[in-house]
C-alpha cells in the first residue's frame, strides 16, 4: 500500500515489475502509469525498453491485483503534478484515479484480457493518509474483508 507519493510507486512498482504480489493498492497519487505506449514514462510506458513496455508487459500490468483507493474530497492542488502529461490524466488526484481505472479496463475489455483491477472510494476524504488508512475501505482493499 502506498499513499501520494507511496501510491505512485506502488503503481510503478505494479506497471514494471512481475511479481506475486496478493494486493497491491494505489492510494491518492498525483499520476499514474497508463497503459499504453504513447504516452511517456511515468506516465505511460513510452521510451522504455521494448520487453518492458510490450504488449505483453502492458497485459501483465491489468492483470495485477491492484486497488486503486481514492479520497472523494481529494479535489486540491497541494502537491499535485502539474506537468501537462500528468494534467492530462485529470484535474484532480480523485479525476486521475477514476480516469486511470476507467482507461485500464476498456483496454482489458477491448482486448480481451485479464482485468483485476478495482476501484474503491472513501468518501469524504480528501489527500489525508490516516484518513485513509484508517477507513473500512482501505481495510476491505489490504485484507479482503
Amino acid at each position: 500500500i502506498g499513499h501520494s507519493a507511496g501510491g505512485q510507486i506502488v503503481n510503478r512498482f505494479a506497471a514494471l515489475v512481475p511479481n506475486s504480489a496478493k494486493r497491491m493498492v494505489v492510494a491518492n497519487p498525483s499520476s499514474y502509469v497508463r497503459p499504453a505506449r504513447q504516452a511517456r514514462f511515468p506516465y505511460g510506458f513510452g521510451d522504455l525498453p521494448e520487453q518492458m513496455a510490450d504488449e505483453s508487459a502492458i497485459r501483465r500490468y491489468l492483470a495485477q491485483p491492484i486497488t486503486i483507493l481514492l479520497g472523494t474530497a481529494d479535489l486540491l492542488a497541494r502537491n499535485l503534478d502539474l506537468l501537462p502529461p500528468a494534467v492530462q490524466q485529470g484535474a484532480t488526484r480523485y479525476e486521475r484515479g477514476r480516469n486511470a481505472f476507467h482507461a485500464a479496463q476498456e483496454l482489458a475489455r477491448d482486448k480481451g484480457w485479464e482485468f483485476n483491477w478495482r476501484l474503491v472510494e472513501v468518501p469524504g476524504v480528501g489527500h489525508d493518509a490516516q484518513g485513509m488508512y484508517r477507513s473500512p475501505q482501505a481495510e476491505a482493499a489490504l485484507f479482503g474483508r
